[in-house]
């Protein structure tokens, strides 16, 4: 909570912030802020903040004008003897002149140690259940009535859950604008302690009922954050994207970098979306420490203990690097991480160690920004690619697809194709509307095991289907579910052989395309997961050795009866064969 620096200056009653980001030719970028105090505008530049999670953090300012130089501000937590938390909150200005030290003196101080004091109660109380909001003074613009209570009666009417509508309706009765601007379903599943596709379900519904907004954001893979305006609609998005703050280009990918968050409709609640601080601790949770080298300096960085791996990377280093358990600082050996513009250069010196520190050395005429981040992306993000593998999002929001002019990248998508053996030979033996029946009835057993493992089905090609899911798993489950449910929808079990099932599964990177107005995806993974269905025998399943050597398969193995059988397989339009492996499934 602390370390939400954004909100900490919101409940401090300071101005919003506008923030003008110039390139370097090192690289990363030069920030120029920009606020309007007591009339008058205040110009400052920002220095990177410096912290380490979950101890402190510091921000270094140079002011272009008004009554200070600089000035640094920090927070400090220290642990007491009795299981409590000491906050010490420092401020230290340079005054330029006589005026800006009586400032400084009469109304900055006091008004600081008053405002943090406050903060810091208001903390303490929260902690203990006696407050609703985290931080005191947080400004909640006015309901309108009328359009929140006729948004509520739809969701009502759409059957949704009435425990989650009252939790959604006191949310936006009371909480600050600064959470209604961009909520994160699943984040707010875990605030809950509720299901989260039921509170996804919740947030979709809402949209339809006008209480919320859809918004698309593509994150920085550095960062991790979009200083880009949200889009209201997948077809606004384009690949090529740019962070101003990290002054990077990069594509984005539907399965990583596009998320889908809400807003509360301005219908019902107008929150702006200013800023009051741009790159403090809590707009980067992912970012454990973060260290300034100035030009020529070596100084001691106390790093957290590295029990798990984490990257070393630097806007100034082309190269990052990965630190973990056996690059950790031993009780007479210190790594020593040389900082070229090139790479990471470590190497140890063997001497006393202190505070679990690696010392660090800058050799260039520029400054160095160190940050030590966890890898993996936090699971409340909610992807596009995961939201849009999901059929309930599709049946809901069937016009939301990207542009005809757009193809975005999916680093991995899980891909099932299904055919039937022997169709052709059914409806010759049949009956034409026979064997349609007994087609049609196999389509809804497995667009039923499609949606209740959280997949979508993309097309259907005959009697095939395509569908995708986001989680090996989800996948794996949802065939076991196709091949044992359907004989049952078979409405003659004497005919139950003529339904034999073939499906086949591959994982791996595709596009994501507008096709004829509906989201659909190419590329090679879909070409060879399409190819591969014609190795099944019948009741079986084809996969990939990509696919075959994901743990999620091997758990998944142990619970098959017969063993599963490889090939070596050369494909149309494959220059090198495949290993495919063949699971029974009857």
């Amino acid at each position: 909570m602390l370390s939400k620096t954004d909100w900490i200056n919101r409940a401090m009653g300071l101005p919003a912030v506008a923030y003008q980001i110039t390139p370097r030719a090192e690289g990363g970028g030069a920030v120029i802020a920009r606020a309007r105090l007591l009339g008058a505008e205040l110009r400052w530049q920002e220095i990177p903040f410096e912290w380490l999670e979950p101890e402190f953090y510091r921000v270094h300012r140079l002011f272009e004008n008004g009554p200070f130089l600089e000035a640094w501000m920090g927070i400090e937590l220290r642990a007491t003897q009795d299981d409590g938390t000491r906050v010490v909150v420092s401020t230290e200005v340079v005054p330029r002149n006589v005026l800006g030290r009586w400032v400084a003196r009469r109304l900055l101080g006091p008004k600081a140690a008053r405002d943090m004091a406050g903060i810091a109660g208001h903390v303490y109380e929260y902690l203990r259940g006696r407050r609703k909001v985290e931080l005191p003074k947080l400004p909640v613009s006015q309901l309108r009535q009328e359009a929140f209570e006729s948004g509520i009666k739809k969701l009502q009417d759409a059957q949704q859950p009435a425990g989650l509508i009252g939790l959604l309706g006191d949310l936006l009765r009371e909480a600050p604008d600064v959470r209604l601007t961009h909520i994160r379903p699943f984040a707010l599943a875990r605030e809950w302690r509720q299901d989260r596709w039921d509170v996804l379900r919740l947030c979709l519904h809402a949209t339809r009922s006008g209480l919320l907004d859809l918004t698309w954001e593509v994150l920085c893979p550095n960062c991790r954050s979009s200083r880009q305006a949200p889009a209201g609609s997948l077809g606004q998005l384009q690949r090529a994207s740019h962070c101003e703050v990290c002054q990077i280009k990069f594509d984005a990918e539907f399965d990583r970098s596009v998320e889908l968050k809400f807003a509360v409709n301005p219908g019902v609640r107008h929150c702006p979306r200013d800023t009051f601080c741009l790159a403090g601790p809590g707009g980067k949770p992912h970012v454990v420490s973060q260290c300034l080298l100035e030009p020529g300096q070596r100084r001691a960085w106390k790093i957290p203990e590295l029990t798990d791996t984490l990257r070393l990377r630097s806007p100034q280093v082309r190269e990052a690097v990965k630190l973990g358990p056996d690059d950790a600082p031993m009780p007479v050996a210190q790594p020593v991480i040389l900082c070229e513009p090139e790479r990471f250069v470590v190497r140890y010196e063997f001497g006393q160690v202190k505070d679990n520190a690696v010392q660090v050395f800058n050799p260039n005429k520029f400054p160095i920004l160190l940050i030590l981040e966890r890898i993996e992306w936090s699971d409340d993000i909610l992807t596009a690619a995961r939201v849009t593998n999901w059929q309930e999002f599709r049946d809901l929001f069937s016009g939301e697809v990207i542009s005809p002019a757009e193809q975005l990248v999916v680093g991995s998508q899980v891909v099932l194709f299904t055919d039937l053996r022997g169709s052709t030979a059914m409806y010759q033996g049949l009956g034409d509307a026979p064997a349609y029946a007994l087609v049609r009835n196999h389509f809804a057993v497995l667009i039923e095991a499609v949606r209740a493992h959280r997949g979508t089905v993309v097309k259907t090609i005959g009697d095939a289907v395509m569908a995708v899911f986001s989680r090996v798993d989800e996948a794996l489950q949802a065939v076991r579910q196709m091949h044992e449910r359907l004989s049952l929808a078979n409405p003659d079990p004497s005919l139950a052989s003529r339904l034999t099932l073939k499906s086949s599964l591959h994982v791996g990177p595709c596009l994501a395309v507008n096709a004829n107005d509906k989201l659909d995806y190419f590329g090679t993974t879909i070409n060879l997961a399409a190819r591969m269905v014609d190795r099944c025998h019948g009741g079986d399943l084809t996969v990939s050795d990509e696919f075959f050597q994901r743990p999620e398969t091997v758990e998944f193995l142990k619970t098959v009866r017969q063993a599963p059988e490889s090939s070596e397989v050369r494909f149309r339009g494959f220059d090198a064969p495949h290993t495919v492996w063949r699971i029974p499934m009857t």
